[in-house]
């Protein structure tokens, strides 16, 4: 009996233990939907499951972006900016959670440079280096800027280079962040010049260039005054370019803007050759001319010229004329003459031929057909035709007649003697006379003239060829009528 007692409690305890009646877990969830961290960072996922007093489940981790975040265990770490979800599972419950998972850059603190002041020479350079912290900062690329690029540049690589004097500031910026570096470029100071030469030669009107050389190379300040002792002798420009002014000697110096550094170079200037205004003459006895003398490679007057005559008695020189380079030069009497300008070491001479000629030579005739023109027929001619005469002397004339004969049997055809038609021809002009012929056989005409108290003749024939109308001058034959 006691035995059956015994064993019933037992029998209904595992009744009320069956397996329908046993507690399982129900809800799976994060302790927080949504965590924000950084590049980097790592933080573990609690996962709450209800009934919080049954054992934990057994749970799968997935990451939907493992390029931004993974997921290990519970163990979230960001890897890059974005965005991913990590989602748990217990698959035996068939129960699930997630949470969302934003991911920020480790942005940057500090920016430390290897250094924040540097003095620099112009051309030198200079490697400027930026250290970002936190040294985990995510976006870590930074620009570099000068403020003022005449004095220093700086590459993308934080390389800087001195082109100018003054001061410069480069700026680092990365992010919100920046830091500077001050720049000071100083000159480069000169320390001595040289030229090219030391002494040199040159004719009057010829340019030399005389290079200047600064030392050192990259001085700063390469500026160059130049001067001339004497400017009457050689002048000299800006650039050092020399140009022969008068025969003599002079001194030209270089002189830098800064230290007052000096060199020279004696200059020599040379007379190349003298040139006359005139190298021939033609002249009326007892008439003057004045003549320049002038440097050969210019048209600058050379004012130390002597001057003399190889035939005094023809033409002399008189005395000098309104300038010191000239001369007044006076006929005498028919013939040549030679006038000669001398330089004053006497090594250069020009000279000028001078003819004294009668009235005669100054004298010229042509025709001038009238219109329509003249037509010749067996040398007999028909048509207006005007014999020009020209007066090419620096001396007025007196036209007294003009006498128009037939070519073939000398009879007079025309003539005028009429003082308002004739009269005086000046220097230089000309003055025309003629008439309508009707079958005169090539026509002669003859001027007369008065000059000097002389009366003087010239005549030419008018011919044609082939029946032509062009005016040809046959002949021109000058003789006085009396002396």
């Amino acid at each position: 009996m006691k035995k059956i007692l015994f064993l019933l409690p037992i029998f209904i305890l595992l009744i009320g233990c069956s397996k329908e009646d046993t507690p399982v877990v129900t809800s799976i969830s994060f302790d927080k939907n949504e965590i924000s961290i950084k590049v980097g960072e790592s933080e573990t996922l609690k996962v709450i499951h209800e009934p919080s007093d049954l054992p934990v489940p057994s749970y799968t981790w997935e990451s939907s972006n493992k390029d931004v975040a993974t997921i290990t265990n519970g163990k979230v770490t960001a890897m890059s900016v974005g965005e991913a979800t990590i989602k748990v599972t217990a698959a035996e419950l068939g129960l699930t959670a997630s949470c969302k998972i934003k991911v920020n850059p480790v942005e940057a603190e500090t920016i430390v440079l290897n250094t924040t002041n540097q003095e620099l020479k112009i051309g030198d350079e200079f490697q400027l280096t930026a250290t970002i912290e936190p040294e985990n900062t995510t976006d870590k690329s930074i620009t570099w800027e000068s403020n003022d690029d005449k004095i220093a540049t700086v590459t993308e690589e934080g390389l800087v280079k001195a082109v100018g004097v003054g001061k410069a500031i480069i700026t680092v910026t990365s992010g919100n962040i920046s830091v500077t570096c001050n720049i000071e470029v100083e000159p480069i100071q000169v320390t001595g010049i040289s030229l090219s030469h030391e002494d040199i030669e040159i004719e009057i009107t010829d340019e030399f260039e005389l290079q200047a050389t600064i030392s050192p190379e990259d001085a700063t300040n390469k500026k160059v005054i130049w001067q001339s002792k004497n400017p009457n002798i050689a002048e000299v420009d800006d650039n050092g370019n020399i140009t022969g002014v008068n025969e003599g000697n002079t001194i030209v110096t270089a002189k830098t803007e800064e230290g007052n550094f000096s060199a020279s170079c004696n200059v020599t200037v040379n007379l190349k050759g003298l040139r006359l205004t005139m190298s021939d003459i033609k002249m009326l006895p007892n008439t003057e001319e004045l003549i320049w003398v002038l440097y050969s490679t210019s048209d600058k007057a050379y004012v130390n010229a002597t001057w003399s005559s190889s035939n005094p008695n023809v033409a002399r020189v008189i005395g000098d004329g309104p300038g010191t380079n000239s001369a007044l030069i006076k006929a005498l009497s028919i013939g040549t003459a030679i006038i000669t300008a001398t330089s004053a070491d006497g090594s250069k001479t020009a000279t000028c031929t001078v003819n004294v000629d009668d009235i005669t030579s100054f004298i010229s005739l042509s025709f001038q057909a009238g219109t329509p023109g003249p037509v010749t027929i067996n040398g007999f001619v028909t048509g207006d035709i005007y014999s020009v005469i020209t007066n090419n002397s620096n001396q007025t004339i007196e036209l007294t007649s003009l006498y128009i004969y037939d070519g073939y049997s000398g009879r007079l055809v025309g003539y005028s003697t009429d003082p308002t038609l004739l009269g005086n021809l000046s220097a230089g002009s000309s003055t025309n006379l003629g008439m309508k012929f009707n079958s005169v056989y090539y026509p002669i005409f003859k001027w007369t003239f008065k000059w000097n108290n002389n009366e003087y003749e010239i005549q030419h024939q008018y011919i044609t060829y082939r029946s032509t109308s062009v005016p040809v001058k046959q002949w021109n034959k000058i003789e006085p009528v009396n002396e």
